[in-house]
């Protein structure tokens, strides 16, 4: 479905994304392999493009979800209606003049709306031991708190140190619409212990994304990073629909791997040299999963 650029902000990554009159988002990353995109580097170039229509995907399956979702519901309305007709002792036709007026007279409102809401972003998942809800602009202190911990920030790549006033509402604004961050939340308390997303790859590329958590340091081997992972494949899989889910970990980090390992990731590979975190550089062990067949 055509959508129309509205405007534009950087990621968390200095990635240029453009915004969408429909609030959906895609990324215009500009060096190769992704793409040759010199205008999106300057100003201009950018304002050149406001108005441009993309194709919006998320629109486009969410139109799909509503076309599947109303069918299913007059399949449902009309079946139900023409077996309650043969109760009636009715006669094959009259049984499916029965089952035309159910599907006349049924409601789809509700239908729609479940379509539409579902795998939506500000629905939370449960697990045994977590409630992991969406990441809001006021878990900016708890993360600041939680990630600012030198030990936390030395086994997460990403994760700056020190980690500065304003950098957490920072983190937290550039999540686009392929950024699906989660609050790793204690049920009873609701005490935020950490946090867990997947982000899907950009629309050049297939339906995959890459798995990345972190939990406080007073929550380490405890399990709540395998369960937040377990959850999160899930959620990947049955929700977004994606084909396969990346991560990675740090070499020196044992626990990381085994919460990996433990989720059902199966290794690919040793990348030495991988980044540069924090004053070294480090060597990253590389995992994949496949949706199941």
């Amino acid at each position: 479905m055509k959508q129309k650029i509205s405007g534009f902000h950087l990621d968390g990554e200095g990635h240029w994304v453009a915004e969408l009159e429909c609030g959906h988002r895609q990324h215009m990353r500009h060096e190769p392999p992704w793409m040759a995109r010199p205008w999106v580097l300057t100003e201009e170039g950018r304002r050149s493009r406001l108005g441009i229509e993309l194709d919006c995907k998320r629109c486009d399956e969410a139109g799909l979800a509503v076309a599947e979702a109303v069918r299913k519901a007059l399949v449902s309305a009309a079946l139900e209606a023409y077996e309650d007709a043969g109760l009636s002792g009715l006669c094959a036709e009259g049984r499916w003049e029965f089952a035309m007026d159910a599907i006349r007279a049924a409601r789809l409102t509700p239908s729609i709306q479940r379509a539409l809401s579902h795998g939506h972003k500000g629905a939370a998942i449960e697990s045994a031991r977590l409630i992991l809800r969406p990441l809001q602009l006021e878990d900016a202190r708890a993360v600041q708190r939680l990630a600012g911990d030198r030990e936390v920030a030395e086994n997460a790549a990403g994760i700056p140190y020190p980690f500065e006033d304003g950098m957490a509402e920072a983190w937290i604004s550039s999540l686009d619409a392929r950024s699906h961050v989660f609050a790793l939340c204690l049920p009873d308390s609701g005490e935020m212990i950490g946090a867990a997303g997947l982000v899907e790859a950009a629309e050049e590329r297939p339906r995959t994304a890459e798995l990345s958590y972190w939990l406080g340091r007073a929550y380490w081997g405890q399990g709540f990073g395998t369960e937040a992972a377990q959850a999160l494949v899930r959620y990947g899989f049955e929700t977004l629909g994606l084909e396969s889910i990346h991560a990675n970990c740090f070499s020196r980090n044992p626990g990381s791997r085994r919460v990996l390992e433990k989720a059902g990731f199966r290794h690919i590979g040793r990348e030495e040299k991988a980044l540069h975190h924090l004053g070294r550089d480090e060597d990253l062990e590389r995992f994949i999963l496949t949706r199941p067949s």
